[in-house]
């Protein structure tokens, strides 16, 4: 029957059946081929992602260990600086010492330190404590300078297994005459109980653990203590010499002995109670610390054989080929309308992840801009006052102003490298980047946002700054940044100064028209009937010069009224013009008794050709004379020398008076021209004398300025002060502004 059958079906005539049987046939050996190709590349990767995980496990052990060691070697640091400190600072006996050191002793012998002694100026100990055959076999101590650091000495192994002793050593002047000269004082540490106390913990998978070479390979620890003391190149070998070991001492030639931190894998002969050919993973990281600094150099390594971590991987591997065989007929038959599906939504995913990375681009760029371009100073500082972000502007301000000398390139700005992470001392002074960091410490204190004004001091510039400092936190919320906004309002404050001035200059006008008009009216009379008098009396007689006497008074009075009415109010300038030197020479000849008595010696230095100015002689003496009032005001002490001078420039005429005085003091050379400001005593000066001067210049368009160096601001240098009066010279002038100046006081 069944021979039958198979001629039957034989006979059948052929379709195209078999073809496509052949197809689908080859096409699904294709695809199970490729799918066993898949699941063998994804169970080796997957080996490689597992022995990767696992060696960062591993090197996070590491890096534990050494955070371990570290601080143990901090505190065996600190107990000797703080027993070198206390040797001295203070004026200790040998029992005080030996109790000092016994105290240091007892509280780092957990830490694997064995004694404590101190020698002389010859290598003798002179006192010791604890081991006594440790002190007996240091090695000879180096000759260090008094103010020297701790240094660091090693004690060689003399076998296999023997203990590593270190020496921590540092000079301490002498307290009392039973220690002459400077002595040493030096501590010993066992180094395997101290690294042992912290790999002994370390273990990674079940059978993995930890070990320690140094600078020039030698085992300070190792769980075979066989080890310890010997070359970590040729202590394997000797023990197994049929294996090659060129891979772990490639490991530790080029990596470890280097400081670097990482992992890898190498072929060892034993692990624990194991024998053979057995593959380990390593885990390696440095440990960096001072103590070790000056030794050379410490790595430790975290070791486990790859035979726990291929367990893991072949059952991981063998729930994931049974997952693939049962998800294989789904994908077959799927594939297609899954892969048409993804591809579209792959398409449209592309599309919109690349909307929204334009977006965020063009967001970026946005915020950016608005940064850079801002007109207020943005910055972001840390908490050690370091900078970590400034904008262009707060750039500019320190290129233009500040104290150090900037590379900038061909945009005029300095590259971020010159004050990115940089302290604020570098580009402040002192006494500002204190008052930053008082502020930073508000900010930390307060948890808060916090504003205030302050001023910056860039030389002889001043910026006054309006400044919100804010906390930028972490995810844990604590601060670890400060933002900081400041806008620049010195022009805002010198506006609201001179808004505040004119407002009191506008007081002192009303008070001025008020006190003129009441000292005018009785002057009026007195001046009439003085008048009246002169004529009724004979011009020979005394009478006559007493009336002229009055007269004179009276007129002096008058002449008062009319300069505080001319301080108060804005006039247009005077008609005539100036000549300087006559001037000059007039004042001085007044001044002149007086300049005498007060011991100071006069200067002329007016060049020979002076063309005239704009301005009221009259009044350009008063200003002169005031000048030099202040002047032996401030040379009364002990005398000096007044220089005047004059000299054209640029269309004006420069007019100096000078003095060896004690000069202006900074702070309050801001208000020396605002009326009634003095720092005279009582009923010596009314403070209107530079005001009235400044109004003068002002008046006809001449400048008045002020260079003085203080003996309360430089008490070595030597004090004076300069003031530079600027007038414009009558022939720069066009004739009619000059007439239109002069005719406008006429019709007053």
């Amino acid at each position: 029957m069944p021979l039958l059958a198979r001629l039957r079906r034989s006979a059948l005539p052929r379709t195209g059946t078999t073809p496509l049987f052949a197809a689908s046939a080859v096409a699904l050996v294709i695809l199970i081929g490729g799918v066993a190709l898949l699941v063998w590349q994804n169970a080796r990767a997957m080996r490689q992602q597992i022995n990767d995980d696992f060696n960062q496990e591993q090197l996070v052990l590491a890096r534990q260990a050494a955070a371990q060691i570290e601080s143990t070697l901090t505190h065996v640091s600190s107990e000797l600086n703080s027993l070198v400190t206390l040797a001295r600072g203070a004026r200790l006996s040998r029992s005080q010492l030996q109790s000092a050191m016994e105290s240091a002793l007892a509280r780092s012998r957990d830490t694997g330190m064995v004694a404590i002694g101190a020698l002389d100026g010859t290598e003798h100990v002179t006192l010791a404590c604890g081991a006594p055959d440790a002190l007996a076999s240091l090695p000879a101590v180096p000759a260090l300078p008094e103010s020297a650091s701790i240094a660091l000495l090693r004690r060689a192994a003399g076998g296999p297994g023997e203990a590593l002793s270190t020496v921590r050593a540092t000079y301490f002047a002498a307290a009392g005459p039973e220690q002459p000269g400077p002595a040493v004082l030096a501590a010993c540490v066992d180094l395997p109980s101290l690294l042992g106390s912290v790999l002994t913990t370390v273990r990674s998978g079940k059978t993995g653990y930890a070990w320690i070479i140094d600078g020039n390979g030698v085992f300070l620890y190792h769980p075979d203590r066989r080890f310890i003391g010997r070359n970590a190149f040729t202590a394997r070998h000797d023990r197994r010499p049929e294996i090659r070991f060129d891979r772990i001492n490639r490991i530790m030639r080029d990596d470890m002995l280097r400081g670097h931190e990482g992992t890898g894998a190498y072929v060892s002969g034993w692990h624990g109670s194991l024998r053979g050919t057995i593959p380990k993973l390593i885990a390696f990281t440095p440990v960096k610390h001072p103590f070790v600094a000056e030794d050379g150099l410490w790595s430790i390594a975290v070791v486990a054989p790859q035979s726990e971590v291929a367990q893991a991987v072949h059952r991981v591997f063998v729930r994931h080929v049974a997952a693939e065989a049962v998800l294989i007929a789904a994908l077959v038959v799927l594939g297609a309308l899954i892969t048409t599906y993804q591809r579209r939504i792959s398409h449209s995913l592309k599309r919109e992840v690349e909307r929204t990375q334009a977006d965020l681009h063009e967001m970026e760029r946005i915020s950016r801009r608005v940064v850079e371009q801002a007109s207020d100073l943005i910055y972001i500082l840390d908490l050690e006052t370091r900078v970590i972000l400034a904008n262009r502007k707060t750039v500019e301000l320190f290129v233009s102003l500040a104290r150090v000398p900037w590379v900038v390139d061909e945009e005029g700005l300095p590259p971020p490298e010159t004050y990115i992470g940089k302290p604020l001392t570098t580009l402040l002074r002192p006494a500002d980047a204190d008052f930053v960091r008082r502020q930073i410490e508000r900010v930390l204190e307060e948890s808060r946002t916090i504003s205030y004004e302050h001023t910056v001091h860039f030389d002889s510039t001043k910026i006054r700054l309006d400044t919100k400092l804010m906390p930028i936190r972490d995810d844990k919320r604590n601060v670890r940044y400060v933002l900081g906004i400041s806008r620049d309002i010195t022009e805002s404050r010198l506006l609201d100064q001179r808004i505040y001035n004119a407002e009191k200059l506008a007081s002192i006008g009303t008070l001025a028209a008020g006190v003129a008009h009441e000292i005018n009216n009785p002057l009026a009379v007195i001046l009439g009937f003085t008048d009246l008098l002169l004529e009724r009396t004979d011009p020979s007689t005394p009478e006559h010069e007493d009336l002229q006497a009055i007269e004179y008074q009276a007129n002096l009075a008058k002449k008062v009224v009319e300069d505080l009415l001319g301080f108060a109010r804005v006039t247009e300038g005077l008609e005539d013009t100036a000549d300087i030197r006559r001037s000059l020479e007039k004042v001085l000849m007044i001044a002149k008794n007086t300049l005498m008595t007060r011991k100071i010696d006069v200067k002329m230095e007016v060049a020979d050709e002076l063309p005239r100015v704009i301005g009221d002689e009259r009044e350009f003496q008063q200003v002169i004379f005031n000048l030099i009032n202040n002047a032996v005001a401030a040379m009364a002490a002990a005398g000096g020398t007044l220089t005047v001078g004059a000299r054209p420039r640029d269309g004006a005429v420069l007019i100096s008076v000078a003095d060896t005085g004690v000069g202006i003091p900074e702070r309050i050379r801001p208000h020396i021209f605002d009326p009634f400001f003095t720092t005279k005593k009582v009923n010596e000066g009314t403070g209107l004398g530079l005001s009235l001067c400044y109004g003068i210049v002002r008046k006809y368009g001449g400048q008045i300025t002020c260079e003085s160096v203080s003996r309360v601001d430089h008490p070595g240098a030597a004090s004076g002060t300069t003031f530079t009066v600027t007038l414009p010279a009558a022939d720069s002038v066009p004739e009619l502004e000059v007439q239109d100046a002069t005719e406008h006081p006429r019709r007053r």
